[in-house]
């Protein structure tokens, strides 16, 4: 018995480890900014595995107690079981529930239903077993009301979520993600076995169906106990989640990888605008005069050629239309916006926020709406721009903000990122050639301000470009 029960120990131990780890992973991973389903809802996974740790450590306690080694009273230890098992099953449901509805678009009211059903539980159990009416046998309370959370949240939770991730598999099928596709399988299948283990096999109650399948004749019937399955399935469920949500970090790469041919894309249309206009576009209006002067010319001769005039007559018409055309086109390439300052760099954060899945915040201090003219609005767009890509690109952050003021008649533009950071003289020193930051200090020349640039290695990075109204 004491070999049986110190075999347990290390298995509860490793079984709270193995969704510990999980949590943890899903909380340091997770996405709230993905555009997969399964971003959002993955926060309850998360805690139904810190949760389910602490009940399976709440049980190392109740075995320590019969060494003798009292860390909380027995009533303390039971209750602390119970509440745990509850709440992270409850946690389990509400991921399940959620999962499910965001993939079929339907049936939104279900989602409260979780929360009602961890409510009577509550009322059951804590109010009247515990309060109206004390229990005579903790031990009984704490078999009971354990074996009505399985059966209440486990069971339907874990199969919820076997189907929620089942539902998954077309979008990573179509994605071309295999490895997240069969991890993904593997994760469901999991779910479901691990809601036979952990929902319907429970300690021996006096009631259907514990009375009959319970972890007593569970061992009979197959010479180990279930909770030797229970830790694999804890394992192997770690294994496969942590495996799938790794679609988000594929994702973040994408884009990222878009983000980049975006900045090349950009910079070449600016590029191409610049030589249309220093070179096809001079070339046309030279023709043009070229034209006029010929036009001239005839005048003067005492035969004019009225077929030859009128042909040259035409032939300048269509330049200064080509003229007027190609002059429209580079206004349209180096076009940001033609609204107001708030609007263009609310445009711009969301633009960022579907590339990066970054959390990007507009904060306006201003008191009210402001434009700029072509000439500020040009410079402060590629300025804000360059600075959101270096943020995504490189930071390494989680949030960002844009905070726009005005001091002393100064606009204040300040572009704030909570990631690592940098040594700003190292990085000019190592990378002399970099014209990122040069042309950002050139755009804010140009625009009659000054950027700074406040940065340390760990405290994130701050930019802050101010320029007069």
């Amino acid at each position: 018995m004491e070999l049986f029960s110190a075999q347990m120990i290390i298995i509860y131990f490793l079984y709270g480890l193995a969704f510990f780890t999980m949590a943890i992973v899903i909380a340091s991973q997770g996405r709230k900014d993905s555009s997969f389903i399964l971003a959002k809802p993955i926060w309850f996974l998360s805690g139904f595995g810190i949760f389910q740790a602490f009940a399976e450590w709440a049980k190392v306690t109740k075995l320590l107690y019969m060494y003798q080694i009292t860390l909380l009273d027995i009533f303390t230890l039971h209750l602390i079981d119970a509440l745990t098992v509850t709440i992270s099953f409850t946690f389990l449901l509400l991921f399940g529930m959620h999962l499910v509805i965001a993939s079929v678009g339907k049936y939104s009211r279900l989602k409260y239903l979780p929360i009602l059903l961890a409510i009577a539980w509550a009322v059951k159990f804590i109010l009247i077993d515990l309060i109206i009416i004390p229990t005579e046998s903790f031990k009984i309370w704490n078999a009971t009301s354990i074996a009505w959370a399985r059966y209440l949240l486990a069971f339907p939770g874990s199969v919820l979520v076997s189907v929620g991730l089942i539902l998954q598999l077309p979008t990573l099928k179509t994605l071309d993600l295999k490895s997240a596709y069969y991890s993904c399988l593997g994760a469901a299948i999991t779910f479901a076995a691990y809601g036979f283990f952990s929902g319907l096999i429970t300690f021996p109650v006096d009631f259907w169906p514990g009375n009959v399948l319970n972890s007593t004749t569970f061992l009979q019937f197959t010479g180990l106990p279930v909770q030797h399955f229970r830790v694999a399935m804890g394992l192997l469920m770690a294994y496969t989640i942590i495996k799938t949500i790794n679609i988000f970090n594929v994702e973040q790469r994408r884009r990222l990888e878009e983000a980049e041919k975006l900045s090349v894309l950009m910079k070449e249309r600016e590029r191409f605008s610049i030589d249309l206009h220093d070179g096809v576009i001079q070339s046309v209006y030279a023709a043009g005069l070229m034209i006029k002067a010929s036009q001239a010319m005839l005048k003067k001769e005492e035969k004019v050629n009225v077929n030859v005039y009128e042909k040259l007559e035409n032939v300048n018409t269509r330049l200064n239309k080509t003229l007027t055309e190609l002059r429209s086109y580079i206004k349209n390439l180096g076009k940001t916006s033609e609204d107001s300052l708030q609007r263009m760099l609310s445009n711009l954060i969301l633009e960022f926020r579907n590339l990066s899945m970054m959390h990007i915040d507009l904060i306006d201090n201003l008191k009210g709406s402001l434009y700029l003219n072509k000439k500020q609005e040009n410079n402060v767009f590629h300025i804000v721009q360059e600075a959101l890509f270096n943020m995504i690109k490189h930071a390494d952050a989680t949030e960002g903000r844009i905070i726009i003021g005005e001091s002393n008649n100064n606009i204040i533009i300040k572009i704030i990122d909570n990631g690592k950071g940098f040594d700003l003289q190292e990085y000019q020193k190592n990378n002399p050639e970099s014209k990122g930051l040069t042309n950002m200090k050139v755009r804010a020349q140009n625009l009659g301000g000054v950027l700074t640039i406040n940065t340390n290695e760990g405290q994130g990075t701050e930019v802050i470009l101010r320029f007069e109204d």
